[in-house]
């Protein structure tokens, strides 16, 4: 897996050659999701490599939703091949900061990998790529980005590398992390655990069970209401004692993670797991699993003191991964950021990469000044000393 970027070289408009034939044959800009998106989404979901976030299970509602409340204005660049089959679908918004048009990946931060939909065994080059996005933005005439912003990509999904590294980019400020899952949960935990700490975990599991027969649950339609109930009780919690702001306190969060782990007609967007000490949910975790891999999108726990002493949130993980390997998933990961627990299952840093390309100079002079935010962000996340000044800061401001 590559582990460094190449430099950041903006301004990144240079020309395509004339005799250059491109890896698409025409370009169609779409301003919702209509029958013709759906129906490239649905052909190239399945076929090109993506994460569960670029679904129409997981993505659709957090449009209506998030997208929504954030002021993002959606559109589709949906290309076709000479054999008028979809080559590309990228799902993208359009958002106003400060007097920039900013164009990125729909899903904001709260997808952990974006990734463009490109129909594989095709050659994309930059000069592709190039064309396809000055095109999108000739299509939206007035309301054309003044720069492209294409954030947390992986360099390589699965065994296909990202040919979105052809165009000027930089890492990321953060990772996310994964691991390889095993065909028997047994052979994974005694690869990722010590003998000692599966027999603390056994004995932790042993007490919480003293409160009631444990049970691990996927929410059901029937459940699905109580669980995220605890759910957004439990998180709030925390965050107000560890004086964080949240997103979790907004109503359309919890229409999207309500619209998203129901079934609609495009699948599941998150299942919603949980543990029960008899009748009472001491821990819940979210996610979904598409192309055989397992993605972690938000946990919680009971923070009672007789109930975090018997750390609920790793005994649920513990079965989720379970529930996985027997699934015959190959592949599972916690998103970005790092967590104690992260690094306990996944022994892989996935590294993610920026995409910079400018379409006027104010763009040209706005993506200059976040790769350069984004540098030292990523500077002081890799300085353990830093990190931990920073976050001791954080937590000093009043709703940080």
């Amino acid at each position: 897996m590559r582990s460094q970027s190449a430099a950041l070289d903006l301004p990144s408009t240079q020309p395509v050659p004339a005799t250059a034939v491109p890896a698409f044959a025409r370009v169609s800009l779409r301003r919702e999701t209509d029958a013709v998106v759906l129906a490239a989404w649905a052909e190239l979901e399945t076929s090109a490599p993506c994460s569960i976030y670029q679904t129409r299970a997981w993505l659709v509602p957090w449009i209506a939703t998030l997208g929504r409340k954030a002021g993002i204005t959606p559109f589709f660049v949906l290309a076709f091949g000479a054999d008028d089959r979809p080559a590309a679908l990228l799902c993208l918004g359009l958002q106003k900061r400060g007097a920039v048009r900013v164009a990125t990946f729909l899903g904001g931060k709260d997808s952990n990998f974006n990734i463009g939909l490109l129909r594989p065994g095709q050659s994309w080059t930059a000069a592709d790529l190039r064309l396809l996005l000055s095109r999108a933005a000739r299509e939206l005439g007035r309301d054309a980005p003044d720069a492209f912003l294409l954030v947390n990509q992986p360099y390589v999904w699965g065994a296909t590398a990202n040919p979105f590294m052809a165009l000027p980019h930089q890492a990321s400020p953060s990772a996310a992390f994964g691991t390889a899952l095993a065909t028997r949960a047994e052979e994974f935990f005694a690869k990722k655990l010590s003998k000692d700490s599966r027999k603390k975990l056994r004995k932790k599991e042993s007490r919480l069970a003293e409160i009631g027969p444990l049970t691990h649950l996927i929410a059901s339609a029937q459940e699905r209401e109580a669980v995220l109930d605890c759910f957004f009780a439990q998180r709030l919690e925390r965050f107000r004692a560890q004086n964080i702001a949240s997103d979790f306190d907004d109503p359309q969060m919890r229409a999207f993670i309500e619209t998203a782990s129901a079934e609609g007609q495009h699948g599941f967007g998150i299942e919603l797991h949980a543990l029960k000490a008899g009748e009472r949910i001491v821990a819940v975790y979210g996610g979904a699993a598409h192309a055989g891999q397992w993605s972690g999108m938000f946990n919680s726990f009971d923070a009672a003191v007789e109930i975090a002493k018997s750390s609920p949130g790793d005994l649920l993980l513990m079965k989720v991964i379970a529930a996985q390997c027997e699934a015959g998933l190959r592949a599972f990961d916690l998103g970005i950021g790092e967590a104690r627990y992260k690094g306990t299952f996944c022994d892989e840093a996935i590294p993610l990469f920026d995409t910079f390309v400018s379409t006027s100079p104010r763009g040209w002079f706005y993506l200059k000044l976040h790769a350069a935010s984004q540098r030292a962000k990523r500077m002081v996340k890799q300085n353990p000393r830093l990190f931990t000044l920073a976050k001791r800061f954080r937590a000093l401001k009043p709703g940080a």
